[in-house]
C-alpha cells in the first residue's frame, strides 16, 4: 500500500474520527462526566476540518504518472522510425556526399506523398510545444536602453504586484494510476465516515441534554425547550421536594425555571423573598426575551384564582403568593381547574411549577391528588421544607 495517498492531515482526521466512539463508550460507563461527549463532538467537527483540508489541497492535486507511458511510446516511435528508414535505405542507391545531412540519403524528392508524410511525422514529434514555447520566451530580445533602464523600477513594481495577484497553481502529485484511483476513493469514504460521526454525535448530545434535563444534580445549561420533548425522554414526578444540599439558592431555582421557558408561582411567607422574586427575569442571555414576575399582594384582590391559573397555563408571566391564606385556596382552586383540563386531555405547553416555600406542611390526600391531576395537565409542585419522616427527592 502506498502511504502516500493521503497528507499528514487526511490521517489525524482519521484518527480523530476514530477516538469518538471510544469516548461515547466512556461516557455510557461514566455517567456523570458529561463532557466526554461535548469533546466527542469537538473531535468530530475537527476531522471535519482536517479531512476537508486533506482533500482539497492534496488528494485533488494527485495526478497520474504517465512518464513511462511517454516513454514506451518514444520507444516505439523510434523503432517504426527505424524500420521506415531501413526500408527506405533498400530502395535508394547507396551514394554519399560530403554535403549531404544524415537524411538527405533517404531522397524524400523521390518519395510519394504518403511515404513523405509518415517521415515527416517522425520529425515534427521530437520537440514538444512546451519546449518550444520556452524556447521561444528564451529566444525574446533583451532592452537594455536607456529608456528601459530609467523604466525598470517601475517595471519590477509592477511585476511583484502581478505575482501577488496571481496565485500560482498548486504543483501536482504524480502517482500511478492505481494509487490515485484508492485515494480519491479512500477520501470519498473518509469524507463520508466523517459527516456520519459528526451528525451521531450531535444526535448523542441532544439525547444526553435531554436526559439530563429533568434530573437535578446532572442539568446544564437551561434552554427554553418545549417541555414534552424533555418528558419524552425523562419524564419529571409532579410533586418533589427539594434536595437539603441543593446546587444553587431559591432564587437561582427560580430564574433556572425561566431560562426553561417554564413559569412558577412563588408561594412564601418570607416578605424580603417575596421582593426579591417579584422582578423581571430573562430567558435568554444580554436580556432577551424578558419575563415579568407580579406579586398578587400588590393587585388589591382584583386578581383572582383563574386568572392567575390561565396566566401561567399560555406563559405569560409568572407569581409570587407572600400569604398562607391566599395560597391554600388558591393550590386548591387549581386542582379544580387542573381536573377539568384533564378531562379534554388538554396540557400546558411548558411545565407550571408550584414553588411551596411554607413550613406549613401540606396534606397527604392534598399531594396525591396533586400529583395525579398535575401529571396529566404538566403541572408540579416543588416543595422547598422537608417534612419529618419523609425521604429527599433524587
Amino acid at each position: 500500500m502506498n502511504w502516500d495517498i493521503f497528507s499528514l492531515s487526511g490521517y489525524v482526521s482519521i484518527a480523530l474520527w476514530l477516538c469518538m466512539p471510544l469516548l461515547w463508550l466512556l461516557h455510557l460507563m461514566m455517567r456523570r462526566r458529561g463532557w466526554l461527549i461535548h469533546v466527542a463532538l469537538l473531535l468530530g467537527v475537527l476531522a471535519f476540518v482536517l479531512g476537508k483540508m486533506n482533500s482539497d489541497g492534496y488528494v485533488n492535486c494527485i495526478q497520474v504518472d504517465r512518464s513511462e507511458q511517454i516513454q514506451q511510446q518514444l520507444a516505439r516511435q523510434e523503432l517504426a522510425r527505424q524500420a521506415a528508414t531501413e526500408a527506405r535505405e533498400n530502395e535508394v542507391a547507396q551514394i554519399r556526399f560530403a554535403e549531404d545531412s544524415g537524411n538527405d540519403f533517404l531522397d524524400a524528392a523521390g518519395m510519394d506523398e504518403a511515404d513523405l508524410k509518415y517521415m515527416q511525422s517522425f520529425a515534427d514529434g521530437g520537440t514538444p510545444a512546451w519546449k518550444t514555447e520556452k524556447q521561444q520566451r528564451s529566444d525574446a530580445p533583451i532592452d537594455d536602453s536607456l529608456e528601459s533602464q530609467i523604466g525598470a523600477k517601475e517595471t519590477q513594481q509592477e511585476m511583484r504586484s502581478q505575482m501577488l495577484l496571481e496565485s500560482e497553481p498548486l504543483e501536482p502529485i504524480l502517482m500511478s494510476d492505481r494509487d490515485k484511483r484508492s485515494a480519491d476513493r479512500l477520501d470519498a469514504a473518509n469524507r463520508m465516515v466523517i459527516r456520519v460521526m459528526v451528525g451521531l454525535g450531535l444526535l448523542f448530545l441532544v439525547v444526553d441534554y435531554l436526559r439530563r434535563a429533568n434530573n437535578y444534580d446532572l442539568a446544564y445549561c437551561p434552554l427554553p425547550l418545549p417541555s414534552i420533548w424533555v418528558d419524552a425522554i425523562a419524564p419529571r414526578d409532579p410533586v418533589t421536594i427539594r434536595s437539603s444540599s441543593p446546587r444553587r439558592s431559591l432564587l437561582e431555582e427560580l430564574r433556572v425555571l425561566i431560562q426553561r421557558g417554564e413559569s412558577f408561582v412563588y408561594v412564601t411567607e418570607d416578605s424580603e423573598a417575596a421582593s426579591q422574586a417579584s422582578t423581571t427575569f430573562c430567558r435568554l442571555p444580554w436580556g432577551r426575551w424578558p419575563v415579568e414576575v407580579l406579586n398578587v399582594a400588590d393587585f388589591d384582590g382584583s386578581m383572582d384564582d383563574d386568572f392567575v391559573f390561565e396566566t401561567l397555563w399560555y406563559g405569560r408571566h409568572s407569581f409570587v403568593v407572600n400569604s398562607l391564606e391566599r395560597a391554600e385556596p388558591m393550590l386548591v382552586r387549581f386542582m379544580e381547574l387542573m381536573a377539568d383540563r384533564r378531562t379534554t386531555r388538554a396540557r400546558v405547553k411548558q411545565t407550571v411549577n408550584v414553588v411551596w416555600d411554607v413550613a406549613t406542611p401540606i396534606a397527604e390526600e392534598t399531594r396525591h391528588r396533586f400529583a395525579k391531576v398535575g401529571r396529566s395537565t404538566g403541572y408540579t409542585l416543588l416543595i422547598c421544607h422537608k417534612e419529618p419522616g419523609e425521604p429527599l427527592s433524587a
